[in-house]
């Protein structure tokens, strides 16, 4: 898929909105509540959120917890919202003391439905415009017309797919047993060679100070570590030609990425060049700030596509307990691209190998808080 030059979409009619919508998440949301960001003069849509019923619904915390996502939408310049309900209960549960009932009464107090009118309600055979009369019907439509629409078609024939779920975002190791077994035996030859650099480097001749020996020892490390940047840097170049990825790299990068300094290594490759003048731990800062600080650059294709191919090679022909950096990584750069439903899911499935990845954690906080990459917004 060619993502270097935008697609751009001009919709006029409700269902179009509403086709747009799975493209957008990258799934087909269930049982969700879905704010579009309405901006300008002529309705641009912004700012795109996506919330569970049952968080949108809380009966102490959904007040609360809708006003920060109207907020983040006014934070990003809307004027008003589209506001679509994704759900499989009944006409009478959207007026009724439900997640979907009191999701509609919290957000009620804050959005006009006025103009443009809603909210719309997307059930499993059909669509429509909600009303407080639930003897007025919200699925009036059949839930096919979404599914021939120039948005529809667009999207496709832009190479956008959508999965069926939120859950087929993560990743899964479903490499081919050979090429796992592959990975495995690279990635424990890698990580014994590993293991020795480091306690070389702890030895008692490096820990009291004898000086030949902790520059012997500290400069092995420093070349494993330029040795790891340059396999990263190869398999780079190879997924960015589209040629094959050797198994056996694959598994030598997955344990040159559970070193937190070629793991920055591999961040900077993906966000660009620092200035000359900085050194490795301002660099790192630097490439940080860019992408979550207010008016920072925006992923560039060229550099993160071939990234995410290796990461996301590196993550399904991971032996367990491997794939949470790969995946931490692949979370960051869907964080960063504005995939915000992929970033969390990719987030927690490192979270879930290992608790201790803070860029995981870092992720899943922004995307529980609805907050954009930097270059969304400005100072």
């Amino acid at each position: 898929m060619d993502t270097t030059t935008p697609t751009v979409l001009r919709v006029s009619e409700p269902r179009e909105v509403l086709a747009y919508i799975p493209y957008r998440l990258g799934f087909v949301p269930r049982e969700s509540l879905v704010l579009l960001g309405l901006r300008g003069p002529r309705n641009r849509i912004g700012l795109v959120i996506r919330a569970d019923l049952a968080d949108a619904g809380h009966a102490v915390h959904g007040p609360a917890y809708a006003q920060r996502l109207v907020g983040h939408l006014l934070d990003d310049g809307a004027h008003d919202a589209f506001v679509v309900v994704y759900t499989a209960e009944d006409r009478a549960s959207l007026a009724g003391d439900t997640p979907v009932g009191r999701s509609l009464a919290h957000l009620r107090a804050l959005v006009d439905w006025g103009d443009p009118p809603g909210p719309w309600v997307v059930g499993p055979d059909g669509y429509g415009v909600w009303g407080e009369d639930v003897e007025c019907a919200p699925h009036t439509d059949p839930l096919r017309d979404l599914e021939y629409t120039q948005t529809g078609a667009t999207m496709v024939l832009h190479g956008h797919a959508v999965a069926p779920d939120r859950a087929s975002l993560a990743v899964e190791r479903d490499a081919p047993a050979p090429a796992r077994r592959a990975a495995a035996r690279a990635a424990a030859r890698a990580d014994r060679h590993y293991a020795e650099v480091r306690h070389r480097c702890r030895t008692p001749g490096a820990a009291f100070g004898v000086p030949d020996e902790r520059a012997r020892h500290e400069g092995e490390l420093l070349a494993w570590r330029r040795g790891e940047r340059s396999r990263w840097e190869r398999l780079l170049a190879a997924a960015g030609r589209g040629d094959p990825l050797p198994v056996p790299e694959l598994g030598r990068m997955l344990v040159g990425l559970s070193d937190l300094y070629v793991r920055d290594d591999v961040i900077l490759s993906l966000v660009g060049p620092p200035p000359a003048h900085l050194d490795d731990a301002e660099a790192i800062t630097w490439a940080l700030s860019q992408v979550f600080d207010p008016g920072g650059l925006p992923p560039e294709p060229v550099r993160t596509q071939p990234g995410e191919r290796v990461l996301e090679s590196l993550a399904r022909c991971a032996p367990r307990g491997r794939e949470a950096p790969a995946l931490t990584l692949l979370a960051w750069l869907a964080w960063w691209g504005g995939d915000g439903a992929r970033a969390d899911v990719l987030a927690r499935q490192a979270l879930a190998e290992d608790g201790d990845q803070r860029l995981a954690q870092l992720i899943a906080a922004a995307t529980a808080q609805g907050m954009p990459p930097g270059w969304v917004w400005e100072d």
